[in-house]
Formats: C-alpha cells, sequence, structure tokens
C-alpha cells in the first residue's frame, strides 16, 4: 500500500513537472529550472518540523536531475531563513552531506573548464548543520557575555583561523542584549584586540545607539561596514540627528564622497541636508565632490 501511495506521488510530482514545463515530451523535461510549488511547500513543511519521512520515501522514485533538484530548493529555502535543524533533521543532512552528486554541468573559470555540480545539495547539508553548531555557540558567548567572563583575546587575535565565523556568532549574541547591556560589554573591552573590519563595532555602535558610539566608529578607517551604517543612521533616525552624524562622517576622509552622498539623498525629506550640500557646491573645497553628489541625484 505504501509503495502505491509513493507512486501517485511520484505521477503528482511528473505531472506537476510537465504542467510547468510543456512540451511533446514530457520525459525529457526534468525539473532542472522550477520544483513544483506544491512539492516544494510540502517538502519544507515537512523538513521545519523536523520529519524526513515523506521527502525520503519520495526520492528513490524520482529521476535523478528531479531529486537533486527538489533537495538543493528544499535546503536553500532553510538555509535563506538560518533555519536551525533539529536531532532528526541533523542525522539526515549528515548523511547527504556524504553524497555526491550525479548532475554535473561545465563552467570555464579563469580560461579552465570546471566541472562542477548543478544542484550541489551536500554543500547545503553541510551549512545546515553549521547553522547549529553556529546556533550553541552563540547561547554560550551570550552566557559568558552575561556574566561577564567572555574571553576577548581568545577570537579577537590575528592568527585565530576561524575568527570570521565566531565573529559573527558573538553578533548574534549581540542581538540579545539591549543598549544598555552593550554600552556595558563596550567598556570592558579591553584595548588592544584585532577586529578583521568593522563588521562587530558598528553593530555594537546601532545596538547602544549613542551619537558617541556612532560617532567613535564613523571615525574608523573605512570598510562596506561603515557605508552601511551611513544608511542606517539615514533611514532610521531624526532627520536633523542623521544630518549631524553625517556631517561628522565625512570629516573622515575615506568617508567623504559617501557622507555627501548620504546627506544629498537625506536632503529629499530634510532641506537644511540639501542646503549643505548646496554650500558645498558653491564654496567648499570640496566643491567637484559636492557638484558630482548633485548630478548623480539628478540622474536617479
Amino acid at each position: 500500500m505504501m509503495k502505491r501511495l509513493l507512486l501517485i506521488f511520484g505521477l503528482i510530482f511528473q505531472l506537476s513537472a510537465q504542467a510547468e514545463h510543456p512540451g511533446p515530451n514530457p520525459q525529457s523535461a526534468p525539473l532542472n529550472q522550477q520544483v513544483p510549488l506544491m512539492i516544494l511547500q510540502r517538502s519544507v513543511d515537512s523538513l521545519m518540523q523536523d520529519k524526513t519521512e515523506w521527502l525520503q520515501g519520495l526520492l528513490p522514485y524520482l529521476r535523478a536531475e528531479d531529486r537533486e533538484a527538489l533537495l538543493f530548493r528544499s535546503l536553500s529555502y532553510l538555509q535563506q531563513n538560518n533555519y536551525i535543524p533539529k536531532q532528526n533533521l541533523q542525522a539526515w543532512l549528515a548523511e547527504l552531506a556524504l553524497e555526491r552528486p550525479q548532475i554535473l554541468e561545465a563552467a570555464v573559470i579563469d580560461g579552465y573548464e570546471v566541472i562542477r555540480p548543478t544542484y550541489d545539495y551536500p554543500a547545503l547539508a553541510r551549512s545546515l548543520i553549521l547553522n547549529q553548531v553556529s546556533a550553541e555557540r552563540s547561547q554560550l558567548y551570550l552566557s559568558q557575555l552575561l556574566r561577564d567572563e567572555f574571553q576577548w583575546s581568545l577570537i579577537f587575535r590575528r592568527n585565530n583561523p576561524l575568527l570570521l565565523g565566531q565573529q559573527l556568532d558573538v553578533i548574534r549574541a549581540f542581538s540579545h542584549l539591549s543598549g544598555q547591556q552593550l554600552a556595558y560589554i563596550q567598556r570592558q573591552m579591553p584595548q588592544q584586540l584585532y577586529f578583521p573590519d568593522n563588521h562587530l563595532r558598528v553593530v555594537l555602535a546601532m545596538g547602544i545607539g549613542s551619537d558617541s558610539a556612532l560617532n567613535a566608529v564613523l571615525r574608523l578607517p573605512m570598510d562596506q561596514y561603515s557605508v552601511s551604517l551611513l544608511e542606517w543612521v539615514r533611514e532610521r533616525l531624526p532627520p536633523e540627528r542623521a544630518f549631524s552624524l553625517l556631517k561628522s562622517a565625512a570629516e573622515n576622509p575615506e568617508l567623504l564622497y559617501f557622507a555627501y552622498s548620504a546627506i544629498a539623498r537625506l536632503g529629499r525629506s530634510y532641506p537644511p541636508a540639501a542646503q549643505f550640500i548646496l554650500a558645498q557646491f558653491r564654496d567648499s573645497e570640496h566643491r567637484e565632490l559636492a557638484a558630482m553628489v548633485m548630478i548623480e541625484m539628478q540622474s536617479r
């Protein structure tokens, strides 16, 4: 009886594929572009409930390409939503992580032909397993931060090969803390730490939310997180306060262009910001930059 039900599910899958890819020969139209929504939803719903039986029962009746496409789309959805797999799903993901995909494609990279999986679901399986490890580590860091026992120098050092991943877990722990708690943590942080980028310090400053904390980060050497912080200031803070912070950021030569650009966009709804850019254009050593920003505004 179970086999008959599974065969019916397989037929539904193939008919759904035919509806998505009509043509004279449905057997030659695998699901390499679009997994039928009905099947994908059922698969994702089951996995997010830590249930694999339905999907495991269906997979043997699918063609290799259909099977790998369904696995890839399902695990992609879980990964995009930062899903933390539970015990049953972890065991199944561990098995998938060891598989070798059968459906391959050729790509040219730097002049060399490279053969790679079309649907690299084992990589997604490994990534989801790491989500669980990361969640557990983040909880450990949170408890240490709350007890004032966090060992900053064990993580934030130049020769730590796990630094980027562990930094993300510290940042996840920050999301459970209040601005007051983050301000205390900032005061207790050792001075001599190695940060690979501004990510943690930007998140810390946004969590604290004070002008002094934000200004301190905006004085650091620029990276993409500094630029993102300018956008956060422009979009999230009251216009008068945002304008003041953006003007302060313009004092950092590395952030000058990005600060002017953010001020110009703020000027669409806050006239003092527009007047500032116009004044810089008329009488400032940065008049060429102000002109460039004004031209870019007009072209948008």
